[in-house]
């Protein structure tokens, strides 16, 4: 990896943190010193917040493979390889995942004023694996709302209630398909799962509580971007292997920052989800539901970065009060509830050994 690649990494996180980042002491000692003296009190401008959250979220993902001193990026096809692959029409049919099967009833119970989350839950127990996987995430720190362990779907739905349920279920639904077998990045599934289920509650809160609008079709927006950052993912890897070429950090977070919007919304499309969640996933979207999704995904980035010890609560609220998208006593409310809890939603065999390593 090349010497700007760290530099760029260490400017990104400096700029989030206010001085150059203890987590990166593995780097070269110039590199870090260059950072923090010429980034040190630099302001970051309201209208590049976001951005600069989403590329740390991304460095994050990346962040196991910065070790050591950096090596020399050789010339390669690859980037251009990945590029035509995702460019390609014909690319949705063979590559995107398949829609869950149980999806069209979900969207049909929430959309019928008078379905409880006993029958949303019903729907679920048609499947032993997703009823598993709903019970283990509502016993998680995320959804645990009782020092008793949750052993059944109904005693899931009187804990944490109807829109902890549908939250509860979307997620189910997503996981299978987000997971990328990644040994070159081994925390990039997990730093990416767990992004997206912050950022699909904290856009539902925003949709609640900020905008009064439909807060199931927010949560939607966390996942499947989430989802469209993995198939990023997937896709260089696939080409990787196929040309037998090295994967670097800095190719791997060009093509995230460049495609994980725009796969997520082939996938909103594809999955058929309400029309105005891939309206929300364009680059340019305007609207409620944008604002939902850019300051969910704002906030669920910036408290991972704090999770991980790379910003102070105090530096990541001042962020996210630059975004116009929510008053501050919303948004300060918003934070509580995404980061007053830990994440950790993977089976250990997925998640790895809480290092950040690979099982």
């Amino acid at each position: 990896m090349t010497a700007a690649w760290w530099r760029s990494v260490l400017r990104w996180l400096s700029q989030l943190t206010g001085q150059a980042p203890a987590r990166l002491a593995a780097a070269p000692r110039q590199a870090v010193a260059a950072a923090a003296a010429s980034l040190q009190g630099d302001a970051l401008p309201a209208a590049e917040v976001a951005a600069h959250l989403q590329r740390g979220l991304h460095a994050l993902a990346l962040y196991p493979r910065l070790a050591g001193e950096p090596a020399a990026v050789s010339a390669s096809g690859l980037a251009e390889a990945v590029d035509r692959a995702l460019q390609d029409r014909d690319w949705a049919t063979r590559q995107l995942p398949r829609r869950p099967q149980l999806l069209p009833q979900l969207i049909q119970t929430v959309n019928d004023d008078v379905a409880s989350a006993r029958v949303m839950a019903a729907i679920i127990g048609q499947d032993p694996v997703l009823t598993g996987n709903l019970l283990r995430i509502a016993n998680s720190p995320a959804y645990k709302v009782h020092e008793r362990p949750v052993e059944s779907l109904q005693r899931a739905v009187t804990l944490v209630g109807t829109e902890g349920v549908r939250q509860i279920i979307s997620a189910v639904l997503v996981q299978p398909v987000m997971q990328v077998q990644c040994e070159v990045f081994p925390q990039f599934s997990s730093i990416i799962w767990e992004h997206a289920l912050l950022a699909s509650r904290a856009a539902a809160d925003h949709a609640r509580t900020v905008t009064f609008g439909d807060a199931f079709a927010a949560q939607w927006l966390g996942l499947v971007q989430g989802l469209g950052a993995a198939l990023v993912m997937r896709q260089l890897l696939q080409e990787a292997q196929v040309r037998g070429e090295e994967v670097e950090p800095a190719l791997a977070l060009q093509l995230l920052q460049q495609w994980s919007l725009p796969l997520a919304q082939r996938v909103a499309a594809a999955w058929e989800l309400p029309e105005p969640v891939h309206q929300a996933l364009a680059p340019d979207a305007d609207g409620p539901l944008a604002d939902s999704l850019r300051l969910a995904s704002a906030a669920a980035a910036a408290s991972l970065l704090c999770r991980h010890g790379h910003a102070s609560q105090g530096r990541m609220l001042a962020l996210l009060e630059q975004l116009p998208a929510a008053p501050p006593h919303a948004l300060r409310w918003i934070w509580r509830r995404l980061h007053g809890r830990n994440v950790e939603t993977l089976d250990e065999s997925l998640h790895g050994d809480g290092e950040g390593n690979a099982p």
